[in-house]
């Protein structure tokens, strides 16, 4: 039923080494030229050697990639300049991940926000743990990492498997209400990498539900606690009982005031349309008018923290663009004169304007897909693996 903890899966992409191994929001707050600094020191062995701990030479970079900042493309692009394709097997792996998921979601649609293979096993409750939500999990590291996630917005990648693990296969949460409580969270929470990873963990998108032990925990945090909840071996979650205090639920709200102004009623002349997920200060650069709109009913479903519309208002200013937000309807009805050009993107199906295919760091398959497996074999090729 359980998968042991081995090889986690990814929910951030990129890693590198650096210095900070948990930065602070402020990092964020940078210049696109800091960025493509950031991926000019990826050392590709370090990564794959220490990406599993948590002091792992992780960069980070997953915020920007999100966001449309950078692209898999060009971190791609710029490590294979001075390194060999083989030496970077690892990090191609990864970000072959990220674009499998995104892929999945052009493919399938809303489908990816249910159940996508099975129902998940062992369901008690749709509703999120107070003990997650307040960080009183009772395993110190991952209460830490919980905590750090709500000051930051930030979450290693497997710290974020620990948490699913023991929100949805230990106490019982069915994944969607935590999925989007890390979301909210997160500031490279991104729509098809998130949902379809919780649905990993969960076991509705993979074959078996993933688990992790205090021993586990303690391995890759370096850390030493022991006599908790979660200390006990792999056999137990066969039959496992979680603990009073992890089965005590809340209904948890979501604050956030989006930034920029109402949309107006016309726009004219030549727009260079964007959502939130495409804010490369480079695109379009020739237009002289940028408009980001944030649809806010879709903010409504999947609702983002303060510190998450503050990183979005930062790069937006970065394009030179103006933030408005409003309706899909509302956006129709202003650029009913205008000459609207926008890059392809899920959410953004229903927008008006001429659309641009984004850039992709692997093609589609020909074939169909129904696993990584199968995606990757079929694309890995493409940068000489």
């Amino acid at each position: 039923m359980f998968e042991k903890a081995s090889r986690p899966l990814t929910l951030i992409v990129t890693s590198c080494k650096n210095t900070m191994p948990t930065p602070a929001f402020n990092d964020f707050l940078c210049s696109h030229d800091n960025v493509l600094q950031l991926i000019s020191q990826i050392d590709p062995r370090s990564y794959d050697k220490t990406r599993n701990y948590l002091d792992g030479d992780v960069t980070w970079l997953s915020p920007f990639t999100t966001h449309g900042i950078i692209s898999t493309k060009t971190i791609s692009d710029k490590v294979l300049e001075t390194h060999k394709a083989k030496s970077c097997y690892r990090l191609l792996f990864e970000l072959g991940w990220r674009e499998y998921f995104h892929r999945t979601w052009q493919l399938e649609g809303d489908a990816i926000f249910g159940d996508m293979r099975q129902a998940q096993a062992g369901v008690r409750s749709d509703q999120l743990p107070d003990s997650i939500a307040h960080a009183t999990t009772g395993i110190d590291t991952i209460d830490h990492c919980i905590h750090t996630l709500q000051s930051e917005g930030v979450m290693h990648n497997h710290a974020r498997m620990w948490v699913a693990a023991i929100s949805c296969n230990m106490a019982g949460t069915y994944w969607k209400e935590p999925a989007r409580w890390l979301h909210y969270h997160l500031l490279d929470g991104d729509l098809a990498s998130n949902t379809l990873s919780w649905q990993w963990v969960a076991g509705t998108f993979s074959h078996k539900q993933y688990v992790a032990n205090q021993g586990n925990v303690n391995k890759y945090s370096k850390s030493h606690q022991s006599g908790s909840w979660l200390d006990v071996p792999y056999e137990a979650f066969d039959n496992f009982t979680p603990p009073e205090h992890m089965l005590t639920r809340i209904d948890f709200d979501y604050p956030y005031t989006l930034p920029g102004e109402p949309l107006p009623e016309t726009l004219t002349g030549d727009v260079a349309l964007r959502s939130i997920w495409q804010l490369d200060p480079h695109w379009q650069e020739a237009k002289e008018q940028h408009i980001v709109f944030i649809d806010s009913e879709q903010a409504e479903r999947w609702p983002m923290s303060p510190l998450r519309w503050q990183f979005i208002d930062h790069w937006a200013q970065q394009c030179g663009a103006t933030v408005y937000h409003g309706t899909v309807a509302q956006l129709h009805q202003a650029c009913s004169d205008a000459s609207v050009e926008r890059l392809e993107y899920p959410l953004c199906d229903d927008w008006p304007g001429r659309v641009v295919e984004r850039e992709w760091l692997y093609p589609l398959p020909e074939k169909s897909f129904t696993s990584f497996s199968q995606y990757f074999k079929q694309v890995k090729g493409s940068v000489g693996l």
